[in-house]
């Protein structure tokens, strides 16, 4: 496969399989459609979902397996050698290669991109199990009368629902925590790129669990709006859009149901006049390539001072020129096409219409020689604010400018989304002081990355962005319920 993968010409994908109740089983309904490699437009596999009764097996599966307790009173010693164990697994050269060229060949990211997405897999279970290993679940506090327990336990069957944008560190993320938690857990993977959950599950299925601790269910929207609106299941991390979450946010709400939501962004980036223009330049261009800009941290909105707007916007067209576009199973791509036709057609009516409202595209990337769904980063520049403050979730951002740094403020903050900013300034204290007035989960400061600021700091959202935050610690403990015991002194 290492041959193949390497000249860009592998073009298949493993079977579709759900994993029930401890048993590995095709989803039984087809949906009359097909996967198409994005890179060519050629069917790959045709869609299935899971029947009404997989879902139900899987459900009931889950809350057996909550009601038995097996997983949950498992030692946390014991589980953090289980989660290390599939970060072992997930760590073998062959799996971790596959995953990345199942991920590169159904949503168009490119391999070395895919490949980075493989190594953080395993990292998130190692990550979960040092968390448990580390006492957080379980403390002792003083009390009144002797010692009092402080404990967390899980609140029952638990969804984790994520998207095809980066479905293997999501997902990953997703299950670490609620295993690490001790809950029984169903993963719903988009069916837009559900092949590396499946090569996942696989290793998962491997270690032996509790039957019902983690299952796997494939299927469309329809599959997962039964699951979330089922009253056995008694917690949601969804990773997705904005439509998503207020859909999910209104089924929990009957049942309290706990929500963990990372919806969309639309991102600024600002840049003050005494800005690196180079460093702002190559930061402009990895958030409109990196992930094709499918990414919910990718670059919204440029926000540029009036005297260095030239200067900056010359030399991103450069750094455009420079863009390999090509196929994603290419290592010499920098960017490869977006997922799928509705993707596509989104992004080029989001340009059709800025246009009509004064925009003028700025691109300068050569197109690859293939029918696929790319579209070149672009710049827009001359649109009104009110017509970019919604998110495009593709490689376009629009271009506004400002003379005073209130100006800025009011740019940057001038949309509902509040996920992530990033601001470019020689003068760190300036910036940093900038940076705390943005109403955003996390800002970067002169830096444009996939990787947290720090291991421990919370993935927060604001506004439209979502619901609670993300973490290795954060997400693990949504998962949980606080529980307190000890001895109270008698009654006056």
């Amino acid at each position: 496969m290492e041959q193949a993968i390497n000249q860009g010409s592998v073009q298949t994908l493993p079977p579709l399989l759900s994993y029930i109740d401890g048993t590995a089983e095709t989803p039984a309904l087809a949906r009359g459609n097909a996967l198409l490699n994005p890179n060519t437009l050629e069917p790959l596999q045709e869609q299935l979902a899971c029947s009404d009764a997989q879902v139900e097996r899987a459900l009931a599966a889950s809350e057996a397996a909550f009601e038995r307790a097996e997983w949950e009173n498992t030692p946390i010693s014991e589980r953090a050698d289980i989660l290390e164990a599939i970060a072992e697994k997930l760590s073998e050269p062959g799996l971790a290669a596959e995953i990345a060229y199942v991920d590169a060949l159904t949503t168009g990211a490119v391999l070395k991109v895919t490949e980075g997405m493989s190594v953080v897999a395993p990292m998130t279970f190692r990550a979960a199990a040092q968390y448990l290993r580390e006492g957080h679940l379980e403390k002792t506090l003083p009390g009144k009368v002797g010692d009092v327990e402080s404990f967390r336990r899980p609140w029952g069957p638990s969804l984790l629902v994520s998207p095809w944008n980066g479905p293997t560190a999501i997902g990953c993320h997703k299950v670490a925590s609620a295993l690490a938690a001790g809950a029984p857990c169903i993963a719903k993977p988009s069916e837009w790129a559900p092949h590396s959950a499946v090569l996942i599950a696989e290793a998962i299925n491997s270690m032996g669990l509790p039957r019902g601790t983690f299952q796997l269910v494939c299927g469309s929207r329809q599959t997962g709006s039964t699951m979330v609106n089922d009253s056995r299941i008694r917690a949601i991390s969804f990773t997705g859009g904005t439509a998503g979450g207020r859909a999910m946010t209104h089924a929990a709400a009957n049942d309290f149901k706990r929500l963990q939501l990372e919806l969309g962004g639309n991102n600024p980036l600002i840049v003050f006049p005494d800005a690196d223009i180079e460093n702002a330049a190559r930061g402009i261009v990895f958030g409109m390539t990196n992930l094709n800009a499918q990414w919910c941290r990718a670059l919204g909105r440029v926000i540029v001072h009036n005297s260095v707007k030239s200067a900056l916007l010359d030399r991103v067209m450069a750094l455009f020129a420079e863009v390999t576009l090509g196929n994603s199973l290419t290592r010499t791509s920098d960017m490869g096409p977006q997922i799928n036709h509705g993707q596509y057609q989104g992004i080029l009516g989001a340009l059709e219409r800025l246009e009509s409202c004064g925009g003028s595209l700025l691109s300068n990337t050569t197109m690859p020689d293939l029918p696929g769904y790319f579209i070149p980063p672009t710049l827009v520049d001359g649109c009104a604010p009110e017509h970019t403050i919604e998110e495009i979730f593709g490689p376009v951002a629009s271009v506004h400018s400002f003379d005073t740094e209130a100006e800025a403020l009011t740019l940057a903050n001038g949309t509902d989304y509040g996920l992530a900013a990033y601001v470019y300034s020689s003068n760190e204290e300036a910036a940093w002081a900038f940076s705390r007035k943005l109403r955003t989960g996390g800002v970067k400061i002169n830096g444009y990355n996939l990787l947290s600021l720090s291991p421990d700091a919370p993935r927060g959202a604001w506004g439209l962005s979502g619901l609670g935050e993300e973490g290795t610690g954060h997400t693990i403990e949504f998962f949980t319920g606080a529980r307190v015991v000890g001895v109270a002194p008698p009654n006056n």
